[in-house]
């Protein structure tokens, strides 16, 4: 017996499973995202990334199936272009440009390749997990988010000084919706998360797979709550990413779903969903605008009464009865009521701002950087250093806000064309794999994983989450990544 207790608690396999060490990581990078987590978050990350550092030298020395993933060969030329960029720009940075190149192996063979060591049922029962962990976390954060903001305009922790380290808003930040998060943007891209995962999971072949059912109105609560907290953070970049995968998946339903194809039908849906998005795209940016300034008038009634309800328990019981007694109040002025311009002018949502948020002035200064070294890059950790060497005033801000242009800034033309034929390759599989999907009760799962790295693809043209940096962002693309391909390769269908 106590040998059967031993063999079923074997530490030893615990701790060279990387499905746990995914795991572990997704929870970890999501709850980094929030007020005060981030730093304890950032610790046990930074323990988990030394242990999977261990796991891959582990899987290299015992079983090398890790590491052979399709396209191998192109992911083991990029890393290396990656050390060598580090060694040519030799600096302070030259640590850090190494472990952002351990970090870029993790994405490409613990989640990229998780296909060629895992079997894909398990793979399948950790994405339901992690879908879960996403829509619930959402669910969770975005609920209490709004009840801040509508009982508490701005809490202010640790102090107001911007260059703390542990300078935190809740609430409203610069009229976006901050909540519980970090920053506004980080919030938006939460909710995203949790938006895409409400649509996978009422998916019926996810639904068949789950042990225990989730009830339709736990996701139309979360859809409601992620929704308004995406409009209330003002996020371009996130709402760009929701309309982009909406008009995927329509089209996907229109040009699959009677399983024929000829050019009329393609021609149809592709004019059928640009004007979907169209319409889909200027209705969405007025229920944005609509939904900012309800919610602006509620949280003014809201601290109107909230005022008024302290007011009245701070003073004595007969100034109470002479409020309440109308003649009363007008003989004693002083006890009216004058909200001020706090209250009544509060809004949601940024006014008068350039669109692009400083992204074409970043992008003009990553190509100023990106030509004093075109072939072999900077290295990712360098960006900042060169900015400063380069730039009058340095970069203004630490990173490009754009995923290609960092990686072309940082491994230069050679590594960003190894990465774009690798990325090619991959995205043509997929194509391939749409049409071979359509006869397989998987479809619906596999057509939502396309729409969601195709919205991906688009979002990084504004935010930096693609490659090298460990956020949440970067291991929520390399892990539907991950769960894509094991439809493809592991099915059986297609040829690894």
């Amino acid at each position: 017996m106590r040998a059967n207790f031993k063999k079923r608690l074997n530490f030893g396999d615990l701790f060279t499973n990387l499905r746990i060490f995914r795991l572990l990581y997704m929870v970890l990078i999501t709850c980094e995202m929030l007020a005060v987590f981030d730093i304890v978050s950032l610790v046990l990350k930074s323990i988990i990334l030394v242990w999977g550092f261990f796991l891959l030298i582990n899987n290299f020395l015992t079983k090398r199936s890790i590491f052979s993933p399709k396209f191998k060969n192109l992911l083991y030329l990029f890393l290396v272009l990656m050390i060598i960029t580090a060694v040519v720009n030799m600096s302070v940075w030259f640590v850090p440009n190494l472990v952002i190149t351990y970090f870029t192996a993790i994405c490409f063979f613990v989640f990229y390749g998780m296909y060629a060591y895992e079997s894909h049922g398990q793979i399948e029962q950790e994405m339901i997990f992690v879908l879960k962990f996403f829509m619930y976390f959402s669910l969770v954060t975005g609920l209490i988010s709004l009840v801040i903001l509508l009982f508490k305009q701005e809490i202010s922790l640790f102090g107001r000084d911007e260059a703390l380290w542990n300078y935190y808003i809740l609430g409203i930040f610069k009229n976006r919706l901050t909540g519980i998060y970090t920053n506004s943007n980080i919030l938006a891209f939460s909710m995203i998360q949790g938006l895409v995962s409400c649509d996978m999971l009422s998916e019926p072949y996810i639904r068949q797979k789950m042990q225990k059912q989730i009830k339709k109105s736990v996701f139309f609560i979360c859809i409601a709550i992620n929704l308004i907290c995406l409009f209330l953070s003002d996020s371009n970049a996130s709402f760009v990413f929701l309309i982009i995968y909406v008009t995927v998946r329509m089209f996907c339903n229109l040009f699959f779903k009677d399983k024929t194809y000829y050019l009329s039908k393609f021609i149809k849906s592709i004019l059928v969903t640009l004007g979907f998005s169209v319409i889909i795209m200027s209705g969405s940016f007025a229920l944005r605008e609509h939904c900012q300034s309800f919610i602006s008038n509620v949280m003014v009634d809201i601290y109107k009464h909230e005022d008024i309800f302290k007011r009245k328990f701070e003073s004595k019981k007969d100034v109470i009865l002479d409020m309440i007694d109308s003649k009363n109040a007008q003989k004693d002025p002083e006890n009216t009521y004058d909200f001020g311009e706090k209250i009544s002018d509060i809004h949601i949502g940024r006014e008068n701002y350039e669109i692009s948020s400083g992204r074409i002035n970043l992008f003009k200064q990553g190509i100023v950087i990106f030509k004093h070294h075109p072939w072999l890059g900077i290295g990712r950790a360098n960006l900042g250093l060169y900015g400063k060497k380069y730039l009058k005033n340095g970069l203004t801000h630490p990173d490009l806000h754009n995923g290609y242009l960092t990686i072309l800034v940082s491994c230069g033309i050679i590594g960003f064309t190894i990465f774009a034929i690798f990325s090619f390759l991959v995205a043509l599989d997929m194509c391939k794999f749409l049409f071979i999907s359509v006869d397989f009760n998987y479809f619906g799962v596999f057509s939502r994983l396309f729409s969601v790295l195709v919205s991906y693809c688009a979002y990084c043209l504004f935010e930096k989450a693609i490659l090298f940096d460990m956020t949440f962002m970067v291991g929520f693309f390399w892990s539907m990544l991950g769960y894509a391909v094991s439809y493809m390769y592991n099915k059986g269908v297609m040829k690894t």
